[in-house]
């Protein structure tokens, strides 16, 4: 499995852009992989990489259709392949002692 944190964010919108933030959310829940929102990125989990570049794709796109003038991309991916690693299991292992 693999795991990939994004972060889309316009730039030149003014002080809040929860509005295109809510767009781009949306079009990456629509792609039907299993996402987490946080306060400051979504994280994505997907069997390919095909998949979470099609995530991004569509979270800029739904930005550029409400207007955005320049989007700022980051992303971060976990590709492990040595065993199966979920975004749950991450978090177990963090979690239990």
């Amino acid at each position: 499995m693999i795991i990939a944190e994004l972060t889309i964010t316009p730039l030149g919108e003014g002080t809040s852009v929860s509005k295109f933030v809510k767009e781009a959310f949306k079009a990456i829940r629509a792609t039907g992989l299993k996402i987490e929102l946080t306060p400051m990125s979504t994280v994505v989990e997907a069997s390919s990489i095909d998949d979470i570049f099609r995530a991004v794709k569509l979270g800029e796109e739904a930005m550029l259709k409400l207007g955005a003038k320049r989007i700022i991309i980051d992303i971060k991916i976990d590709h492990r392949l040595d065993k199966d690693a979920t975004m749950e299991s991450k978090k177990r292992a963090v979690m239990e002692e």
